[in-house]
């Protein structure tokens, strides 16, 4: 009987050991999965942002290609005597129409970036909001006060038109750029 109890004992001990290792190995087999599905679900993300990605620049590029950029209409100008006689006007209006193409395709693709990138296109987007106001006021022939925020309404109107162009210039490289560098960067992550 001592034996068989001796036995008995040793086969709980083994199997309690057993179980003991089991369970620690399931835990650590459970952490694994747990990691690959959460590394398959990041990597269906960034995919599917990816994608999204590709598709909005695709589109943005057939919008407005690259010839149709106020800078490169400036850059080929033939020369700056051309700019200040047809040129501002030219200018102006590709300017107007970009920024009303950007806009559209901002408002519909920026979940596609990130609250820093949104805050920044908002915030140029601001700006020239600001700058076409005062363009308005001093156009019309209204009278504003001057402050330290709305000191461009001063401003001669062709320094106002021109600081516009430059902004919507701006406006365009630094939108382009984002959905490059977004899109270099996840191609580079995969």
């Amino acid at each position: 009987m001592d034996i068989m109890l001796q036995l008995l004992s040793a086969g709980v001990i083994a199997a309690l050991v057993t179980g003991v290792f089991s369970l620690i190995i399931a835990a650590k087999n459970n952490k694994r999965l747990i990691e690959l599905e959460n590394n398959k679900q990041e990597f269906t993300v960034a995919q599917e942002r990816f994608k999204g990605l590709r598709d909005a620049y695709n589109e943005l590029v057939r919008m407005l290609p690259e010839e149709e950029l106020l800078g490169h209409f400036i850059m080929n100008l033939p020369s700056k005597a051309d700019f200040h006689e047809t040129g501002l006007s030219d200018a102006y209006e590709i300017a107007e129409r970009n920024i009303k193409i950007l806009f559209s395709h901002f408002q519909r693709y920026c979940y596609l970036l990130s609250d820093d990138q949104q805050k920044d296109v908002s915030a140029l987007i601001g700006q020239i909001d600001d700058v076409t106001k005062c363009i308005v006021d001093v156009a019309s022939g209204l009278q504003t006060y001057s402050t330290a925020e709305n000191k461009a309404s001063n401003e001669p109107l062709n320094i106002l038109i021109r600081e516009r162009i430059v902004k919507a210039a701006e406006f365009e490289e630094m939108y382009h750029n984002l959905y490059k560098h977004n899109l270099s960067k996840l191609s580079n992550s995969k």
